[in-house]
């Protein structure tokens, strides 16, 4: 393989899924929750379910791009066709920004789980797991997606552990009792855990590695979309009937107090290895999917100081140099410490990110779409061109966009 070659395809179409439920699920149950429940009360499954539908309203047009341009620059690529070089290379740096401060919102939520168990400074441990995430991801693909498989399936095991203890407790609370902010509070709460669906955005930047990516890489966009749904809504049910919403807003861990009034320490001290689990390999796919972007980015132009990132090492058919400065750029951010207040920065990207893909996907249909081959997957339900799920998924952006800078300024 030459320096400059392409990325080894490895990842099967159960891969696939695997990191579509692990970049997902490790972001929004385990790192937001919390912060949630705050502004939406016993009705958090409300929040969590109107996150998920807008996003898998959104992830219906990655998966019609995806199936026409299989590319490791995601986004970028789909803009690119849609609007042009130009336009897509300026929105690659909201595509940078998206992929950066996500993980560092993550890298904040390891270090409070982390200091659950061992005490050590909170720069020393999101500092840490960064490092040791790039390092996995710098090994290769196939090592990436190993981790990434172990620590998911550990992930859902330790969410059917939640739910099993406290299923006993379901129908104890009153589901849609709302907290101080009323209803206006659950699109507050959906528009805070909705960065945790940049892992759709991580997803189809794996195109280049994934084996038969037009056609699997769709599948595994709904199928594990409509996995984290199913698991988001019973473990907030779940949450919710076990704690009070202000109890768990104050938890330093969340899903772990729950186990802790439902199974007794041990088991507490059990989830909380799992999150620890759960928020790393979120970290991984983010950091290997701006990798990816960047690689893209330098492969389709010809900037001198960006050049070097689409190197590809001998060895492990990855993206290294591109790898280590994203995770530096990471490190920065996790930084700042405050998860709220990362969380909600990184939707400012997260959302105008996925507002252009389906803008884009509208445009794209009405100029290009009769001059290249019907894709194996296309949005359905469609008004003329324009695919009506698409118009609704802009609706629901914008409108959690306005909550999520509501939250920023209050």
């Amino acid at each position: 393989m030459s320096e400059n070659s392409g990325l080894k395809q490895t990842l099967s179409l159960f891969d696939l899924i695997l990191f579509g439920v692990g970049g997902v699920v490790g972001a929004g149950i385990y790192a937001i929750i919390g912060e949630a429940a705050a502004f939406s009360g016993n009705l958090l499954w409300a929040s969590f379910l109107i996150a998920a539908v807008v996003a898998l309203l959104t992830s219906l047009s990655y998966a019609e791009f995806v199936s026409r341009y299989p590319d490791a620059g995601g986004s970028f690529e789909f803009v690119k066709r849609a609007f042009g070089p130009r336009f897509a290379l300026v929105l690659s740096v909201v595509m940078f920004l998206t992929g950066v401060v996500a993980p560092a919102a993550i890298a904040i939520s390891f270090s409070e789980y982390l200091s659950r168990l061992i005490e050590i400074p909170s720069w020393m441990s999101t500092t840490g797991i960064v490092v040791l995430m790039v390092m996995v991801n710098a090994f290769g693909m196939r090592q990436s997606s190993w981790f990434n498989n172990f620590a998911t399936i550990v992930t859902i095991i330790g969410l059917g552990a939640v739910i099993l203890f406290a299923a006993p407790s379901v129908g104890e609370a009153n589901y849609f009792e709302p907290a101080e902010l009323g209803y206006i509070g659950v699109l507050s709460g959906g528009a805070l855990i909705f960065f945790s669906y940049v892992g759709f955005e991580d997803l189809v930047k794996m195109a280049e590695e994934a084996k038969d990516a037009r056609k699997n890489l769709p599948k595994a966009l709904i199928i594990s979309g409509i996995i984290v749904l199913i698991l988001y809504l019973l473990i907030a049910i779940c949450a919710v009937s076990v704690m009070s919403a202000e109890e768990l807003a104050k938890a330093d861990g969340p899903l772990a107090a729950v186990m802790r009034e439902t199974g007794g320490e041990t088991w507490a001290t059990i989830l909380i290895g799992v999150a620890l689990f759960a928020t790393s390999k979120t970290i991984l796919s983010n950091t290997i999917s701006t990798s990816r972007l960047m690689f893209d980015v330098a492969r389709d132009n010809d900037i001198p100081y960006i050049n070097h990132f689409e190197k590809v090492d001998k060895s492990s058919g990855t993206p290294r140099s591109a790898i280590f400065l994203v995770g530096i750029v990471v490190i920065i951010f996790a930084l700042i410490g405050d998860l709220k207040i990362v969380a909600s920065l990184s939707n400012i990207f997260v959302f105008t990110l996925f507002i252009i893909v389906n803008i884009a996907l509208i445009r794209y249909r009405l100029k290009y779409a009769e001059e290249s081959a019907k894709p194996a997957f296309q949005v359905p339900i469609n008004i003329g061109k324009v695919p009506f799920p698409t118009i609704l998924a802009l609706i629901g952006l914008i409108l959690l966009f306005g909550f999520n800078i509501g939250n920023m300024l209050g």
